[in-house]
């Protein structure tokens, strides 16, 4: 029975059997037995099934790996978080409950997109509050000055995720789109927004993250004392 996924440039696999466990150059055997029915046969291999593979990610991966993949599954309409929790109460494990249950508090649909899910994570571990994904922000007209990746409203600090894929979405000419996104953001600005920009390798680093911590800590008392004084 085996639990196919991607690491790094190549294809990993694990198995698990009830007698050993072992690391082998593409494969990783734990040591664990499932019932009959946490398998199901795809192309005539034996395989967990779904559910039994999220609550299995949930309990052995790094805290965002896990949220991506439970993320990305809820996104998709292949399981609903419901199903995942009903699944997991009733498939009780002896070690991993904690990172499990962990994994399921965290997880939230409304993230397009597996960096999402991981800068959500890193809020998480490092206490930064009240960041909503995909925040819609309007001027006091009542403009719409777009959606948002992430928004404390509070603060009125947005956090965007900046990957160079979004520059080249559905055909775009992406010296165009860089322009849309740069006048986009000075009207953020504009409107009081602090607006910060997450690369991949910046997923990886606390550097960012901290800075938006600070920025979220000092707007928040400025920002809580305007609306007091109004």
């Amino acid at each position: 029975m085996s639990i196919p996924f991607v690491d790094s440039d190549d294809v990993f696999a694990e198995s698990v059997s009830p007698r050993s466990g072992v690391r082998l150059a593409k494969m990783l055997v734990r040591r664990r037995s499932h019932d009959r029915s946490a398998r199901e046969i795809v192309n005539g291999a034996p395989v967990t099934t779904v559910l039994q593979t999220l609550l299995d990610v949930a309990r052995d991966s790094t805290l965002a790996f896990s949220v991506a993949v439970l993320d990305s599954a809820v996104r998709s309409s292949v399981v609903t978080i419901e199903e995942i929790r009903s699944y997991c109460e009733s498939h009780p494990v002896r070690t991993g409950a904690r990172k499990i249950r962990r994994a399921l508090d965290n997880v939230d649909s409304r993230r397009e997109s597996v960096a999402e899910s991981i800068c959500a994570v890193r809020f998480v571990e490092h206490s930064i509050p009240d960041f909503v994904p995909q925040v819609d922000v309007w001027d006091e007209h009542g403009k719409h000055l777009g959606r948002t990746d992430f928004a404390n409203e509070r603060a009125k600090v947005i956090a965007e995720f900046d990957g160079a894929g979004k520059y080249y979405l559905d055909g775009a000419n992406p010296e165009e789109t860089f322009e849309l996104e740069r006048r986009r953001e000075y009207s953020l600005r504009n409107e009081g927004w602090a607006v910060f920009r997450i690369r991949r390798s910046d997923l990886f680093a606390a550097d960012v993250f901290l800075r938006i911590k600070e920025a979220v800590r000092r707007r928040v008392v400025v920002n809580d004392r305007r609306r007091g004084g109004a």
